[in-house]
């Protein structure tokens, strides 16, 4: 079939065609008018040469995840789905005039901007892994921006599942945001991986250029497979060299895109905590991290359970820890460079692996996921980031007084210097500072215990976490 033909828009009932927006790895995306009520909407459709039952089941499972998180403030809304008159599947999505991956190169953003973008996003992608969902294509130009300039995830395209990972699969990935231990083929995906992939891309909006690009017009350096060699190499990760990204927030990048899965933060919350305390050290106002309680989680995973999907397509992610060594078939198709336009490997693999097994591990996975996680990531971030502190003073001794609708902490000046601030985590995911030695918290559902812990921070530098402190409210 000829492109002409493929780049045909189908005929819809209720919407007039425009023009076209662009073209992604298996799908054209138009803008078309709808009728009633009156709006520009974006339409994704599957392109006939590669309308394989795979793609299309592919393609019916972003639809399907997309509406799962389109309550997410940070995910591209998916208003329709389904198969077009000419026989190709579509979404009918939320039109964004622009993405991330516009601008970049001619002007970086500011580190404000980038801390904003990496929490928003992080929290969308930190509920998909609730959900049970790794997205695996993490770049710039999947993140749109909405017309009123709000960065939300889009292309849920590839997204995985634990059955995908564990049996034969057809993905695509983007080599120059992409985990090492990806590209090596070690593993499909995994929680780590996409913070690393976060991590990289918003590298890439500080630099002007993805992680392992070198400067300069020279293709030749910058083809895919070179760039990849880079990130699976010993090639160390360049310095941004931007006199106005802090210390701090560049070794936390770095800490995040380490070629040990291990030592990267392992989960996305505990990166979005790390870039909320970057925020708070640099005086920015704290961007919220917008991430789905527990009981609409569980509603999601019960309704997935209830259609049969559990143990088919849509499973829950694996341990961040997991990876399993796949065997590919074919050949890796060449490319002019790693520019992220159309920089798509795909690949087909094949594995196996026990129900019962994975049932059990996922099981652990989301146990790990509580309260402990949210307090522990700031003491994690600052032990990482800065190797303890000697000299700042450590707050002991925190009592709790509840009252009828919240718990009022307090604490002992341990002896705080002119430019210290109280820096307070608790368990349902706040952070925030205070030269006060009292904190009201008010649980996020009624009779959920409320725990702190506090830390001094002293020139933009943690000192230690204070022990856990819970409490209910009305005693």
């Amino acid at each position: 079939m000829s492109v002409s033909t493929q780049i045909v828009p189908p005929q819809l009932s209720g919407y007039h065609h425009i023009r076209i927006l662009g073209k992604g790895g298996f799908a054209y995306v138009f803008l078309y008018e709808q009728d009633f009520p009156r709006a520009e909407v974006a339409v994704k459709v599957l392109t006939p040469k590669v309308a394989n039952k795979k793609l299309r089941e592919m393609f019916l499972s972003e639809a399907n995840l997309m509406s799962q998180l389109k309550a997410h403030p940070s995910v591209l809304t998916v208003h329709n789905a389904s198969i077009a008159p000419d026989g190709r599947p579509y979404l009918v999505m939320e039109y964004c005039p622009s993405s991330l991956g516009a601008g970049y190169k001619e002007k970086p953003l500011s580190v404000s901007e980038v801390l904003r973008v990496g929490i928003k996003i992080g929290s969308a992608l930190e509920t998909a892994h609730r959900v049970g969902f790794l997205h695996r294509d993490i770049k710039p130009s999947n993140i749109l921006l909405t017309q009123y300039g709000h960065p939300v995830l889009s292309d849920f395209g590839i997204a995985a599942t634990a059955a995908a990972l564990a049996s034969e699969h057809v993905e695509g990935m983007s080599v120059p945001w992409s985990a090492p231990e990806v590209l090596r083929g070690e593993t499909a995906g995994t929680v780590t991986s996409e913070v690393y992939s976060l991590a990289a891309t918003l590298f890439t909006l500080l630099l002007g250029r993805s992680p392992y690009e070198l400067p300069g017009d020279e293709k030749q350096r910058n083809k895919r497979e070179v760039v990849r060699s880079r990130i699976v190499g010993r090639d160390r990760l360049q310095s941004l060299g931007r006199p106005d990204v802090p210390p701090q927030f560049e070794a936390l990048l770095a800490q995040s895109m380490s070629k040990n899965p291990t030592a990267r933060p392992q989960s996305m919350l505990e990166f979005v905590r790390g870039l909320q305390i970057v925020e708070t050290q640099l005086g920015f106002a704290q961007t919220p991290a917008e991430i789905a309680d527990d009981a609409r989680i569980q509603a999601s995973r019960t309704l997935i359970d209830s259609d049969g999907m559990a143990d088919g397509p849509a499973q829950r992610v694996p341990l961040a820890g997991t990876h399993r060594r796949y065997r590919h078939s074919g050949n890796r198709e060449p490319h002019e460079s790693a520019e992220e336009t159309g920089v798509t490997v795909i690949r087909s693999a094949s594995g196996s692996g026990d129900n019962r097994s994975r049932r059990r591990r996922r099981r652990i996975l989301w146990g790990s996921l509580g309260s402990v996680a949210v307090l522990a990531a700031a003491a994690v971030v600052s032990v990482l980031l800065w190797g303890g502190s000697t000299g700042i003073p450590i707050v002991s001794n925190i009592t709790a007084e509840p009252t009828d609708d919240a718990v009022v902490f307090t604490w002992n000046d341990p002896g705080l210097g002119d430019g210290d601030r109280y820096l307070v985590s608790t368990s349902d995911g706040e952070v925030s500072t205070q030269r006060d030695t009292e904190y009201r918290a008010a649980p996020s559902t009624p009779g959920a215990p409320v725990c702190i812990t506090v830390t001094v921070t002293r020139e933009g530098k943690p000192g230690e976490v204070s022990s856990e402190t819970c409490s209910s409210v009305g005693g």
